[in-house]
């Protein structure tokens, strides 16, 4: 009887075993379910900034009319923080007399390091 005994102890030491490996291996993959979670919302997020930038380079385009296309465009150069976390920098670059190219460039830092995401349009002068 004793030599049962044994062997019960050792399959339960393994079956513990094999219980506490299952566990580990699915909070593993919850966390990281989690972490990439938090960079799609971030980078939808970063995405959307980058946008209102762009909008909002096309607004000063169409209230300042030909002065916006004059040496360097009030304004239109910036850097800002849009949210907590994000950091937003537009620059606009003149490609001749009718043409500005506007990129912006918003990034955040999380625990894989630093992300951004980049925009890039061309406004043209058109009134």
């Amino acid at each position: 009887m004793k030599k049962n005994q044994g062997q019960s102890l050792i399959e339960m030491v393994v079956a513990i075993g094999v219980v506490m490996i299952i566990i580990v291996a699915l909070v593993a993959v919850a966390t990281i379910s989690v972490r990439n979670a938090n960079f799609s919302r971030n980078q939808s997020l970063a995405t959307k900034y980058a946008q209102e930038g762009i909008e909002e380079a096309r607004r000063l385009r169409d209230e300042e009319g030909n002065n916006f296309f004059i040496d360097n465009p009030s304004g239109c150069n910036i850097t800002d923080t849009p949210a907590e976390g994000f950091s937003r920098q537009r620059t606009c670059s003149f490609d001749g007399d009718k043409t500005m190219t506007v990129t912006v460039v918003v990034s955040w830092t999380d625990a894989k390091g630093t992300h951004k995401s980049e925009l890039t349009t061309r406004l043209t002068k058109w009134k």
